[in-house]
């Protein structure tokens, strides 16, 4: 099950569920023995599993991102017709494709979506494309900035381990990827929604 959510300081409201088969593979998961953490505050949880991804995974995910941006790229009627009006970036984790940025026709954004789909090894595509203009570099640069404290934040923390999730910043839109437990997911966007500057936050993970 993977659950889009948005968290807006705090705030809970249901976006989209998108629910999904993701089969067992040998290795990907173990179980530890279980350790109780908390916070000053007397918060706390139980962390029962730990997940570590294999180098095969890491691979196929840099394949297809790699292989989707060229189609992307080179696709001529992308380039033909609509010319240089899009910014886009793609994000994979285990197979789960995120499309994000910004495209300023619709058409436009449909045709990104069937390049990401027309991959086999695409098993789910999540579109959150804008429909706007290229955003300047500004934004861009505040984006890398967000990007880096909410890892940051995710990394300091004593309660998850940051180094399984992945960031990805839009428009101070704040996207989570990963494998986690949904304690942990919750955590994660709990810290990331108050990071300043973060205007929403998007868990866009696969559940232990």
């Amino acid at each position: 099950m993977i659950n889009l959510l948005y968290w807006t300081r705090r705030r809970l409201v249901p976006f989209l569920a998108i629910s999904i088969i993701i089969p067992f593979i040998s290795g990907c998961s173990s179980l530890s023995a279980p350790i109780v953490v908390a916070s000053g505050a007397g918060i706390g949880y139980v962390l029962l599993q730990s997940h570590s991804r294999t180098g095969k995974e890491y691979w196929n995910d840099q394949q297809l991102d790699r292989a989707i941006t060229r189609a992307i790229n080179k696709d001529k009627t992308l380039t033909t017709k609509y010319g240089d009006t899009k910014h886009i970036n793609v994000t994979v984790f285990n197979g789960i494709v995120l499309l994000t940025g910004e495209a300023p026709v619709e058409t436009q954004i449909a045709r990104i979506i069937d390049l990401a789909n027309s991959f086999s090894a695409s098993r789910q595509v999540i579109n959150r494309i804008e429909l706007a203009g290229k955003s300047n570099l500004n934004s861009r640069v505040n984006d890398a900035l967000l990007t880096t404290q909410v890892r940051a934040s995710l990394l300091d923390s004593e309660y998850l381990n940051g180094h399984k999730i992945k960031v990805v910043t839009e428009r101070a839109n704040v996207y989570l990827l990963g494998t986690v437990t949904r304690k942990e997911s919750e955590i994660a966007a709990d810290l990331a929604s108050s990071v300043s500057g973060v205007v929403r936050v998007v868990k866009v993970f696969q559940y232990l």
